[in-house]
């Protein structure tokens, strides 16, 4: 495996050169500062992308170009990466040693078109295909109570300030969606060509500089997007006293989420002894919490913790009967005071570390996870594979105790249901 950078047309391209795959993976990634106003657009803007091409007039016609060069999968999103909001495309084709010679290149050409080259009239996005979008878009927050999971996601978003700014309540955002034209989602986007930062990542078995040619080619970006941007958003404060929040809903199932903010942490707690805490305490079938309010005290049906590095925050996802909710709560407040104490067992500890660096093996075996790893390096400075693998070994279960004292409970919110 070989690593190639260059500085091209105003990004920067990293080929990672491997026989392992037959595939090409192709990377794009835009990042643009994170702000209030851009949340009413981003969900938007991908659907608009993936559906329009200057040079289709319908996605049929879009479809039958693919299977013309073997029928690469691709998709646009907008990613939350900390301070940083990412327009990325993902995509994989079959490398063109297995097809026919010149394959690459259309390929890469079709796909830097999603984003690059829109079908664009009047100074907007395609109104018919617009509105059709915008539609779908706001049929998705109008029904967002019928995924109760995704729903209490969304109210505790709104209740737990985690961000620089106070982010649109559901309705709020509905709201605001519903005055966009596809001028306006036009502007948007213009400004993330115009003001982000671009990197563009390509692993496969393929000449790296050939791949910088035909990039040259394919793709004309002028973003200034900044060279030394810090995705961290650091937690300065936390409720003392956790705000609990319960909804009454429709449903049999209640879902409860605890949302944790950690403060004064450490380059080396934030990168290696959160991602420890977070397994131990909620990472998997041998985790304290699921053990303990699962299989013990049977009082879920699932239970697990999620962290956001970014945000130095975690949250806990669980599903209960709404009656079992003092319960549950006591005794994850439990368990996070066990995690103080150091009461888990060096096979716990131990266990999960191999988990980890079993992680590090299997990235090798996944073009996406080789590209998201690199990416990792770039733009929030993870260490490198073998850096990680010595710095997770010298975490201890000290360091585990420490920083549980630097996890606070913020924002409970429950929603319940009827049973």
């Amino acid at each position: 495996m070989k690593f190639y950078d260059y500085s091209v047309n105003g990004f920067n391209l990293h080929v990672i050169k491997t026989d392992r795959f037959k595939t090409v993976f192709y990377n794009v990634s835009i990042r643009f500062d994170d702000a209030k106003e851009n949340e009413k657009y981003t969900s938007l803007l991908s659907r608009l992308l993936i559906q329009t091409n200057s040079k289709f007039n319908s996605v049929r016609e879009i479809n039958t170009f693919c299977a013309s060069i073997y029928d690469p999968s691709y998709n646009v999103r907008v990613l939350e990466s900390g301070s940083q909001n990412i327009l990325t495309l993902t995509a994989s084709f079959a490398n063109e040693k297995y097809t026919e010679k010149g394959m690459n290149k259309k390929n890469f050409e079709f796909l830097s078109d999603i984003l690059f080259r829109p079908k664009i009239v009047n100074n907007g996005f395609d109104e018919e295909v617009f509105e059709v979008q915008k539609e779908k878009l706001l049929e998705f927050y109008r029904s967002m109570k019928d995924r109760p999971q995704n729903y209490a996601g969304a109210r505790l978003s709104e209740e737990m300030q985690i961000k620089k700014y106070k982010i649109f309540k559901l309705d709020e955002l509905i709201d605001e969606i519903e005055k966009i034209n596809a001028q306006d989602l036009y502007r948007f986007y213009e400004m993330i060509m115009n003001n982000g930062k671009m990197d563009v990542f390509v692993c496969g078995d393929v000449d790296a500089d050939e791949i910088c040619s035909t990039l040259k080619e394919v793709i004309h970006f002028s973003g200034k997007g900044d060279n030394n941007i810090n995705h961290l958003v650091k937690q300065e404060s936390y409720n003392k006293k956790p705000k609990i929040i319960v909804e009454p809903s429709n449903n049999t199932q209640s879902n409860l989420i605890v949302g944790c903010k950690l403060t004064d942490l450490t380059e080396f707690e934030r990168k290696y002894v959160f991602v420890l805490y977070s397994w131990i305490l909620g990472g998997g079938m041998n985790s304290l919490l699921n053990q303990t309010v699962r299989e013990k005290n049977s009082l879920c049906y699932y239970i697990y913790a999620v962290r956001q590095n970014l945000f130095e925050t975690m949250k806990i996802y669980a599903g209960i009967n709404g009656e079992d909710f003092e319960k549950t709560y006591k005794l994850i407040q439990k368990e996070m005071k066990n995690m103080e104490k150091g009461n888990f067992s060096s096979e716990l500890f131990d266990g999960v570390k191999e988990i980890y660096y079993n992680s590090l093996i299997k990235i090798e075996d996944s073009q996406s996870d080789l590209v998201g790893n690199i990416t990792s390096e770039i733009f929030i400075h993870t260490d490198d594979i073998e850096t990680r693998r010595e710095q997770m070994a010298k975490v201890t279960k000290e360091d585990l105790m420490n920083l549980a004292k630097k996890v606070h409970i913020d924002t409970v919110f429950l929603l319940k249901g009827e049973r």
